[in-house]
């Protein structure tokens, strides 16, 4: 590496792939490890949340299990496509876009989220006969 460069160039696609991994292994100190401080997380259903503490609150609430078919690397920042779902047998799969602005040492500085394939209010916590819900505050 050479000794001028803030931080390798895989980092932020490193850790974007872990930041998923991470969630579906539901392992919330290794996910907040990876996030800027003044982190702010914008849900597919609405919810945004601000702060590592509170976007780990709400990545527990939201539940998500995510298969990631594409990251890509853009200026500042990255883009992951793939499908979400809840982790219940029966839920839907949903097609999902994820923009994503990293730091300069490679943490993530924010995440947007955009679903396809269902309508607004069928997003959240999977808290309903095997259908994506809202989730609640």
């Amino acid at each position: 590496m050479d000794r001028t460069e803030r931080w390798p160039k895989t980092a932020p696609t490193d850790h974007v792939y872990l930041s998923y991994a991470y969630l579906n292994a539901r392992d919330y100190d290794a996910l907040a490890s990876l996030l800027d401080a003044g982190v702010v997380f914008r849900g597919p259903e609405g919810v945004v949340a601000s702060g590592r503490e509170e976007v780990i609150a709400t990545e527990k609430r939201r539940r998500f299990v995510y298969t990631l078919d594409e990251i890509w690397s853009a200026s500042g920042g990255m883009v992951v496509t793939g499908i979400l779902r809840q982790p219940e047998p029966g839920c839907p799969e949903v097609d999902f876009a994820a923009i994503f602005v990293m730091s300069e040492c490679g943490l993530i500085v924010s995440r947007r989220t955009y679903v396809s394939g269902i309508i607004p209010d069928e997003v959240g916590t999977g808290t309903g006969n095997g259908r994506i819900v809202p989730m609640e505050a």
